[in-house]
């Protein structure tokens, strides 16, 4: 009966809580192991090159398996694949904690296989149960991918010597979060199932027979720029800032490491405020010029004047925020069902996360061959350039 079905604003409310739960832990895994890679290069005997696999191996990871996701996805259910990549992050926690390099560096595929999963699942999860409200849910995502990169960057060190644990046991203990994610998206389950028969078994909305590639759609390329852009510029900052900043300004690492931290602190509520906005509008052109100019701006105000990093870094921060928020959107906003998203998606990740992972290590050899930080800064200011003109086209109100 109809008075035994939840409400709207509670099962909203319960999804969004599910959402931000996923979301928190397919940053954190990565963020918490940067502060102590020192430590894992003094332990294990390796050098830089090799611990930073430790974080680039996720993200080439996000790259490579969107497709194979989207394809799990439909063969056993949202829902259902999303319990599942939650399971293999616990799993890869657990694997951290084997003694040797081996150890370690299977739990990180492991890792970033399960977090390329929360990646592609979460956004036409989203489409499918919440579609009135896919801007502001995924605001909330993008919210809750930066509070979780917070959380990791900011706390790893504080926990370890609070705890008294060696490197190894502290970014293990991390596990409790996707443990609690877990536990509520059993629960999800239990009390939905059977509430999506109408749908396919798949949980994904069956498209046409013969369903359009988006990658051979010029929209669909936009929407991929301005996911990439962003996250490229997400990933060599926080490869990069702190260093350029001790180098510059003579600043302690200490210090510099806090100047990242403000920009993801910066990050999470304007997240959540783009993705209101970007779901209350039927064109988002006018939101990915805002959130490039500040990029823009953010980006060359570190360049020109690093004395201020505080300022630039809550402005980079808002820009990245928003940014990533559109990114995340954009390929809900222009699709016109679950499976058009989940391709879309995949698209837009797949590509992207290419271009991510090329971002930082472009700006290091940057630095290499000129002995400063203004040609990568000047290249990343050039990219908002490129997101705010593919913004014109990925903004309109039109479906793929």
């Amino acid at each position: 009966m109809n008075r035994a079905q939840p409400t709207a604003a509670p099962a909203l409310w319960f999804g969004a809580l599910c959402v931000f739960l996923v979301a928190v832990n397919l940053r954190l895994p990565i963020t918490a192991v940067s502060p102590v890679l020192d430590q894992v290069q003094r332990d294990e005997g390796v050098g830089s090159g090799a611990a930073s696999l430790l974080v680039s191996i996720p993200v080439l990871c996000f790259a490579l398996l969107p497709a194979a996701v989207v394809r799990f996805g439909r063969r056993f259910g949202l829902t259902s694949a999303v319990l599942v990549s939650l399971v293999v992050m616990v799993a890869g926690f657990g694997l951290r904690l084997v003694p040797d390099q081996v150890g370690l560096l299977a739990g990180t595929v492991v890792l970033g296989v399960a977090i390329t999963a929360g990646n592609v699942l979460i956004p036409p999860l989203i489409k499918r149960d919440h579609s009135g409200s896919s801007g502001s849910l995924t605001g909330l995502y993008s919210l809750g991918l930066y509070f979780g990169a917070a959380l990791g960057a900011g706390l790893t060190v504080p926990l370890q010597r609070g705890t008294g644990l060696d490197w190894r046991s502290t970014i293990t203990l991390w596990v409790v979060v996707p443990l609690v994610a877990l536990a509520v998206w059993v629960f999800r389950a239990r009390i939905s199932s059977g509430g999506h028969r109408h749908r396919s078994p798949s949980g994904v909305t069956p498209g046409p027979a013969t369903a359009a590639s988006p990658w051979r759609h010029r929209t669909a390329w936009a929407v991929t720029l301005v996911f990439a852009i962003p996250a490229l510029i997400f990933y060599a900052v926080s490869a990069w800032l702190p260093t350029m900043l001790v180098d510059e300004t003579g600043r302690d690492p200490a210090a510099a490491g806090a100047v990242l931290a403000v920009v993801n602190i910066a990050a999470i509520p304007a997240a959540l405020v783009v993705g209101i906005a970007a779901n209350r509008t039927r064109r988002q052109t006018w939101l990915t010029v805002f959130t490039g100019l500040l990029l823009a701006v953010g980006i060359v105000g570190f360049l020109v004047v690093p004395a201020a990093a505080l300022t630039w870094a809550v402005l980079l921060g808002v820009g990245l925020g928003g940014g990533t928020t559109l990114g995340y959107a954009l390929p809900l906003l222009r699709s016109s069902g679950t499976a058009a998203a989940a391709r879309l998606t995949a698209m837009a990740q797949t590509a992207g996360f290419l271009l991510c992972a090329i971002g930082p290590v472009a700006v290091g050899l940057l630095h290499d061959l000129t002995h400063e930080w203004s040609a990568g800064m000047v290249v990343l200011a050039l990219l908002t350039a490129v997101y705010i003109v593919a913004g014109f086209d990925a903004g309109r109100d039109v479906s793929i």
